[in-house]
């Protein structure tokens, strides 16, 4: 089956490279599908040879453990990168990029989303996370999610109540997110540019985009944020070997060279045993962790 995918099939391929992180062990399988088809292939070979399966879109929000992973990887960044629009909604693939999402649609006068500016995710890796800022989440916009099951059929899911949570998604179990429907609406150009040029330069100013890093590493607790708290507990800049708690932004954990996943799980024991004794408060991963 795995011979049927005209897209790429790597073995023992590292996942440093496909993490913003830049740190991760080699997946057993590492599949870059071409379409659907591809995806349906790797998912009926998975299934048949018993093997586990992880998606992963552009690698961010994401730590992959050193010795890597078993089994299968899903690699959709390039694959479902096409975004259809439709009056005030768009269609989006599940690699198509955020910024590409939002980039077409204010081409088109259409708007809504701004909130998800400067998030670096593909669509499918947005919806997993239920990605979003303090404005808005993209569960905010969803009509619809499409999806492959371990068969590979096609399966279509409306959201409802409590269908996004903060940062998750529940898919059906064994099933790769492949698209979503999303609620635009019109808004002119010029708004739409002015509102993203603020959004780029208040992130630029405030978070560490000049270092490799996986983003926000914690949750927000109710009333307070985990940035704060980290920095009043001192933590902020502490390094262990390449890996050190952002000057700039105490949520985030950035890569200055060399540091390994058991580099970022130190210093997240260590932040959430800290924050943990001064608050009371135990920190909830925002980072999604995969791997052994």
């Amino acid at each position: 089956m795995l011979g049927e995918i005209r897209g790429e099939v790597r073995f023992k391929e590292p996942l440093s490279f496909h993490t913003s992180l830049r740190i991760g062990g080699p997946a057993d399988i590492f599949v870059v599908p071409q379409d659907l088809d591809d995806i349906r292939h790797a998912l009926l070979f998975a299934d048949r040879e018993q093997l586990p399966v992880v998606t992963i879109g552009g690698g961010n929000n994401l730590l992959v453990l050193d010795r890597g992973m078993r089994g299968v990887v899903l690699k959709l960044e390039g694959c479902l990168g096409r975004t259809e629009f439709h009056g005030e909604e768009a269609v989006a693939g599940a690699g198509a990029t955020l910024s590409s999402l939002i980039r077409e649609a204010a081409a088109l006068n259409l708007g809504g989303i701004e909130a998800l500016v400067g998030i670096p995710a593909t669509v499918g890796g947005a919806l997993a996370m239920n990605a979003g800022t303090e404005s808005g989440s993209i569960g905010d916009f969803v009509g619809a999610v499409y999806f492959l099951y371990a068969d590979g059929s096609f399966g279509e899911f409306k959201p409802g109540a409590g269908s996004f949570t903060y940062t998750a998604f529940e898919a059906p179990e064994g099933s790769v997110l492949v698209g979503c429907r999303l609620q635009l609406h019109r808004r002119p150009y010029a708004e739409i540019q002015k509102d993203i040029k603020q959004r780029l330069k208040q992130k630029k100013s405030s978070q560490p985009l000049a270092l490799a890093s996986a983003g926000c590493v914690w949750k927000n607790p109710s009333g307070e944020t985990a940035a704060r708290m980290i920095e009043k507990v001192g933590l902020k800049g502490k390094r262990f070997n390449g890996a050190e708690i952002s000057a700039k932004h105490a949520n985030f954990i950035v890569n200055r060279g060399g540091a390994t996943a058991a580099d970022v799980q130190a210093l997240m024991e260590l932040t959430r045993e800290r924050v943990q004794a001064h608050y009371g408060i135990v920190l909830e991963n925002e980072i999604r962790i995969i791997g052994e």
